[in-house]
């Protein structure tokens, strides 16, 4: 069976939360970007308040921007939600420069990077600080952190976060390039790419799984973020297909000759069909951003029908 998510908007987040947890949705996921093409909530906020309103599903970063946060704080905030939650926190990571980035445009931005008085050239060893650091610091560990926020023996204070809490799974946002794949490796992190064909998805876990044969590490489980529409009458559907593939070019600068096959559109028999490769491909979880763009309660209930047919 394939674990099933969906990303929450920024509407009537208790009712939307409930409504994926009464679904039987396995996680719901939300964007964390400082500024960008639309108004966004801070995801902490979004998180604690589905958190408060649900028991069973899970609760995801979709993905986390670290490098842009002080490490202790980072910590502090994600172990008060592992708290809170009880223990149902998932945390994806990016370095600012993934599919959602692209997309939501924010801290790619030079200007973004500037206000938060942070260099954009620091973004992957920042990152790479995180996924060292995030675990020790929410476990309680004494962890010292370096006067810039990196890892450092010799310089930096040491600190140790109370209470203490089991670490949330972390995934390694990005596509399927060598850096973002030994990233996930490296650290034994998830990999979490977005808006991938199939075809691409295999490839890069062929060789995900390569390069942890090389470590002698497990392979990292694999999620996949995928663009879906479901509420497109018939007589439309060929043309809502042409226009997610100029919008997953043009948004997510995806390779136009992956385009037609990196989003869903269709009934949700037709999404099913097409998420069975994405199973087929090396899929363990499957997040889906849509639905509807206009009633998000008969997005939720289309997303489900199309997650029981794709797990019957």
């Amino acid at each position: 069976m394939t674990d099933i998510g969906i990303y929450l908007g920024t509407e009537e987040i208790t009712e939307s939360a409930r409504d994926a947890e009464r679904l039987g949705f396995e996680s719901v996921w939300v964007w964390d970007h400082l500024a960008g093409r639309y108004p966004m909530l801070a995801p902490e906020v979004v998180l604690a308040t589905a958190a408060a309103v649900t028991e069973r599903v899970r609760l995801g970063y979709g993905v986390l921007l670290a490098a842009v946060r002080p490490l202790p704080l980072l910590a502090k905030e994600l172990a008060s939600l592992q708290y809170v939650s009880r223990e149902r926190l998932l945390v994806g990571i990016g370095d600012g420069r993934g599919t959602w980035e692209r997309w939501h445009g924010g801290l790619r931005d030079a200007p973004a990077w500037d206000a938060l008085g942070v260099r954009r050239a620091d973004a992957e060893a920042r990152t790479e600080d995180a996924l060292r650091l995030l675990p020790r610091l929410v476990g309680g560990e004494p962890t010292r952190i370096a006067p810039e926020g990196g890892a450092g023996d010799a310089a930096g204070a040491e600190i140790t976060l109370a209470p203490a809490v089991s670490a949330p799974p972390l995934f390694v946002a990005g596509g399927p390039e060598e850096a973002v794949l030994r990233r996930a490796v490296t650290f034994g992190a998830g990999w979490f790419p977005a808006v991938l064909s199939p075809a691409q998805l295999a490839d890069g876990v062929r060789r995900l799984r390569q390069y942890a044969d090389e470590a002698g590490r497990p392979a990292p489980p694999v999620t996949v973020a995928v663009p879906i529409q479901l509420d497109i009458p018939a007589g439309e559907v060929a043309a809502a297909r042409e226009a997610m593939a100029r919008m997953v070019v043009d948004g997510y600068e995806v390779d136009p000759g992956h385009a037609a096959d990196a989003g869903i559109v269709g009934t949700p028999e037709q999404a099913a069909e097409r998420l069975a490769a994405f199973v087929a491909a090396g899929a363990d979880r499957i997040v889906l951003s849509g639905g509807s763009a206009t009633d998000w309660r008969a997005g939720h209930e289309l997303l489900a029908r199309t997650a029981t047919l794709l797990n019957t």
